[in-house]
């Protein structure tokens, strides 16, 4: 490429690309571990009664979906961007939603402290590794 010319948006190394798709594979297992949990309700998630009109949104099922979506997106991260933001996004609700659930009191800080760091974690990670736009070389 000569000087002055732009690359094309998204384009990564190779090694860049496969940091990506072993954070995306470690979120889909997380996920997927969370809805296997779910499922089996185990005394992992005994944090009380589900009550209240979304109460139930807990065990939807979201979790599952959002599992499968970031397997698909692994294979080509790039390819499937809005995926990645998705995952941003998720990481940063799980984290105000933990938040908040302790400061009101339905949780204890050491309930909340695996998926904050967790969600902290997966966040840092996903914004340090999204594909930057175009520049020149």
């Amino acid at each position: 490429m000569a000087r002055g010319q732009l690359r094309p948006i998204g384009r990564m190394d190779a090694t860049s690309q496969a940091r990506l798709q072993l954070v995306l594979l470690v979120l889909a297992a997380w996920d997927l571990v969370a809805f296997a949990l779910e499922l089996t309700n185990t005394s992992l998630l005994e944090i009380g009664s589900v009550d209240g009109v979304l109460g139930a949104r807990a065990y939807t099922g979201a979790t599952l979906v959002l599992g499968l979506a970031y397997l698909y997106a692994a294979s080509n991260p790039v390819r499937h961007r809005f995926v990645l933001w998705l995952a941003t996004v998720e990481q940063v609700v799980a984290i105000f939603s933990a938040g908040f659930h302790w400061a009101r009191g339905d949780l204890t800080g050491g309930e909340t402290v695996l998926p904050i760091v967790a969600s902290a974690v997966f966040l840092i990670l996903l914004i340090a590794n999204l594909p930057r736009q175009t520049d020149t070389l």
